[in-house]
């Protein structure tokens, strides 16, 4: 029998669920190197669900959140990782980060990270969005493997986010 999930866009009003989801996922981390939150604030994460970008959800048969993943729209900030790959300033307004992504450890296992990546892509399709880019911690394997399943490549390792090591992929589009 396949699994029954259903994926979506969160709506401003799923922000506290969506939210309490990646710090939830994160304190449940033995290794908390692996993912980069510990200073991600609800007002931060909430820019996600408006013009800088969308957020996608997982949602079990039961209706509870399975997974997330935030999508942004950096633009010029420094947040934008086609700096770390040199790109020109025109192509930097191109970009689209696959940014945070978490699945509740009940729901692991369903290559719900891959299905949220894909759709994701989906939404972007007919816009400007070529460069679609993401960073994973080389010692998350699990992270890893689900996006270059997904055809993302690494670009580049380096430090980042407060000291964190992250290879930085890009599936351009």
């Amino acid at each position: 029998m396949a699994d029954q999930y259903t994926l979506g866009l969160a709506a401003p009003a799923e922000l506290d669920e969506t939210y309490a989801l990646v710090r939830r996922a994160w304190e449940l981390l033995e290794d908390k190197d692996v993912f980069a939150v510990e200073n991600l604030t609800k007002e931060w994460f909430a820019t996600y669900l408006g013009a800088r970008g969308f957020c996608v959800t997982a949602r079990a048969a039961d209706g509870g959140l399975a997974g997330v993943l935030a999508c942004c729209y950096p633009g010029l900030d420094e947040d934008n990782l086609g700096h770390d790959l040199d790109y020109p300033e025109q192509e930097l307004h191109r970009v689209c980060l696959m940014d945070i992504g978490a699945v509740a450890p009940e729901h692991r296992g369903h290559r719900l990270e891959q299905r949220m990546l894909i759709f994701a892509e989906e939404q972007l399709a007919g816009t400007d969005y070529v460069h679609l880019l993401c960073s994973v911690s080389p010692h998350n394997p699990a992270s890893l493997h689900s996006v270059q399943k997904c055809g993302y490549q690494i670009m580049l390792t380096k430090v980042k986010y407060a000291g964190h090591l992250r290879h930085i992929l890009l599936k351009e589009r």
